[in-house]
């Protein structure tokens, strides 16, 4: 369990910091150019860990469903957004209302796969209570 916890650790550091990379370079290049930079180099790389490491397994199962491809997509909308909104808002406050917004969409997925209950209210308005505090760190006071 803790080389999970350890993990997910990491990649939040990964996000936090590639969300600062591709914001800087989204300044140079547009949002879409650097969603478009993002997963090229992405792509090359994993190529080349799979190509070294599963090279007897290059293939993509023909049973996974159509719906499973749209995750690229959604990775790249996640980077283009990140991009444009991390240089206008600063990576801090982005990261804060992404995660909040993870955390109500996570709840409410995660709620689709058993009953309704209790405890999925009171997870949905814990979570909706992060996206205000966010909200309030990063909008009030300000003039």
């Amino acid at each position: 369990m803790l080389t999970l916890i350890g993990l997910a650790l990491l990649n939040g550091i990964l996000i936090a910091t590639s969300r600062v990379i591709n914001g800087h370079l989204s300044r140079k290049a547009g949002a879409i150019r650097t969603a478009l930079w993002a997963h090229a180099v992405g792509f090359l790389f994993l190529s080349f860990i799979i190509a070294t490491m599963f090279q007897s397994d290059m293939a993509v199962a023909r049973v996974v469903p159509i719906q499973a491809w749209f995750g690229g997509v959604l990775g790249v909308a996640f980077v283009a957004l990140n991009s444009h909104a991390v240089p206008r808002l600063g990576a801090g406050k982005t990261t804060s209302f992404v995660v909040g917004a993870q955390m109500l969409a996570s709840v409410a997925i995660d709620s689709l796969s058993r009953p309704f209950s209790e405890a999925t209210i009171a997870a949905l308005c814990g979570a909706a209570t992060i996206i205000a505090g966010v909200g309030m760190a990063a909008f009030v006071g300000r003039s």
